[in-house]
C-alpha cells in the first residue's frame, strides 16, 4: 500500500466524499457525527496522508493543521496531527506508524519542531510521543469559552533541536 501527499486545498468533491465515509466510519458517536457532513471535526486541516489498497480504496488517514502556538518561549510552530484513522478492514497492519513517520519526515523538512496531537499514549508512545504536564489553553467550540486546563491526552513528538517550553500552551483555538 502506497502513502499519499495531498493539500486539502487540492480535495477534489469526489474525494472529499471518501474522506467523510472514512472518518465517519473510525468516529463514530453522536460528538463524531460531524464527519458525515465534512472532513475535518472544528477546523479544516492544511495537509493530509492517504492511503489506498490494491483495489483503489482509501483505508487510513492523517491530517495536520500547520499552526503557530504560544508559549511562554515565545510562538512555537508546530503540526498538530488530528483525523489518524484506518478502516476496521485494515487494522493492526502497522498503517498508523506508517503515516507519523511519513508525517514526520515532512514536518522535519519543513522545520517544524514538534508534532502534536490528542490521543492515546499506548498507541502513539510507540512512535516516539509523550505526554507533558503544562496546562492548555484552547477555545471550547461549543461555548465560545475559553479553558486553561491539563489535558492527559495531548501528547507531543520533539522533531528538532528545540526544548519544549514549560507553562500554559496556547493553542489559539479549538482542539484539533
Amino acid at each position: 500500500m502506497q502513502i499519499e501527499y495531498i493539500n486539502d486545498r487540492d480535495v477534489s468533491d469526489a474525494l472529499d466524499a471518501e474522506l467523510r465515509t472514512l472518518l465517519s466510519s473510525c468516529f463514530t458517536g453522536e460528538v463524531n457525527a460531524v464527519f458525515s457532513r465534512q472532513r475535518f471535526f472544528t477546523e479544516m486541516p492544511s495537509h493530509r496522508w492517504l492511503t489506498r489498497d490494491s483495489s483503489g480504496q482509501l483505508v487510513a488517514h492523517l491530517a495536520i493543521h500547520d499552526k503557530v502556538i504560544g508559549t511562554s518561549a515565545g510562538d512555537l510552530r508546530m503540526g498538530g496531527i488530528a483525523e489518524v484513522c484506518v478502516a476496521a478492514s485494515h487494522r493492526g497492519q502497522g498503517l498508523v506508524h506508517r503515516l507519523l513517520a511519513m508525517s514526520d519526515d515532512w514536518m522535519i523538512g519543513q522545520g517544524i519542531p514538534f508534532g502534536i496531537l490528542l490521543g492515546d499514549l499506548r498507541v502513539y508512545g510507540s512512535s516516539g510521543y509523550r505526554g507533558v504536564e503544562n496546562s492548555i489553553r484552547h477555545l471550547d467550540p461549543k461555548t465560545g469559552e475559553w479553558l486553561i486546563e491539563p489535558l492527559p491526552s495531548f501528547l507531543i513528538k520533539p522533531l528538532g533541536i528545540v526544548d519544549w517550553p514549560n507553562g500554559v500552551i496556547d493553542l489559539r483555538g479549538p482542539k484539533f
